[in-house]
């Protein structure tokens, strides 16, 4: 493991892989390699019982990618398998267009509002938006760059997105009244969460709803109108969109229709 995160040192995910092996070391670290099997799998994920699978199976993913490597460089005479944890049926929380309406009709402060379209309008998430500063805001191309120039890319891909009519007008408003460097703005300051002024809109609204839900609404939205997953995997910054059509395929209703019809008899 130390060999491996020494040769990825300049990989994107650098960080999420020190993070995940932080938290497996314990566990992993005199394992010998002839005790790596299926059951040692097992044991870790009991051990891990308080965290999501999605977790382990983060951590995993590093230990095994380090096998791997191991063994293309002959560190080790093949690299063992390792048994990843079960995920559960994914559950997308997401709001119809009507309810996207009346949450921002109840949405008091400005800069909530904006927080909300701006979100449904990228399918960006929510340190993205909060981060985003007017030059980041292209009108002249109609393009939105949510990574900003100093970030560097991380597994949290920020994507370039285009803004279509009723989000350029939205943002063409705020940007004539603004009074900083930030998009979402309160009081000249940068705004670091919306979670409170967010929950209240939603009381206001009856609705129970989170800001990363109107993440998972843009991507619903989009293939409810049979966007293909690949643009929409682009959009929400997936660097696979084999992640895309696993959570978003289901709400597409043209998707596999293809594969349907050669099924007629």
């Amino acid at each position: 493991m130390r060999a491996y995160l020494k040769a990825r040192a300049g990989m994107l995910s650098i960080k999420r892989a020190e993070v995940a092996w932080k938290a497996a070391q314990e566990f992993w670290d005199k394992l010998p390699i002839g005790r790596v099997d299926i059951q040692a799998s097992e044991d870790y994920r009991a051990r891990r019982a308080h965290c999501r699978a999605i977790t382990v199976r983060n951590e995993l993913a590093v230990i095994r990618a380090a096998l791997n490597w191991a063994a293309k460089h002959k560190m080790i005479t093949a690299a063992p398998f390792i048994q990843m944890p079960k995920l559960p049926a994914s559950q997308v929380g997401h709001l119809s267009k009507a309810d996207f309406r009346k949450l921002v009709d109840a949405a008091v402060r400005p800069h909530v509002q904006l927080f909300m379209k701006l979100a449904v309008g990228t399918g960006a998430r929510s340190n993205a938006l909060l981060d985003l500063k007017w030059d980041q805001v292209d009108f002249a191309r109609g393009l939105i760059t949510l990574n900003p120039v100093d970030r560097v890319q991380t597994s949290k891909y920020r994507a370039t997105v285009p803004m279509n009519a009723q989000l350029r007008a939205t943002l063409e408003e705020a940007k004539a009244g603004a009074l900083s460097d930030y998009v979402i703005e309160h009081g000249l300051e940068k705004i670091g969460s919306v979670k409170k002024g967010f929950a209240a809109a939603c009381v206001r609204a009856g609705l129970k709803a989170t800001p990363h839900m109107l993440r998972h609404s843009a991507a619903v939205w989009m293939a409810e109108q049979a966007v293909p997953m690949t643009q929409i995997a682009q959009f929400l910054g997936h660097t696979d969109s084999r992640i895309t059509e696993r959570v978003y395929a289901r709400f597409a209703p043209q998707f596999l229709s293809t594969a349907a019809d050669a099924l007629e008899w």
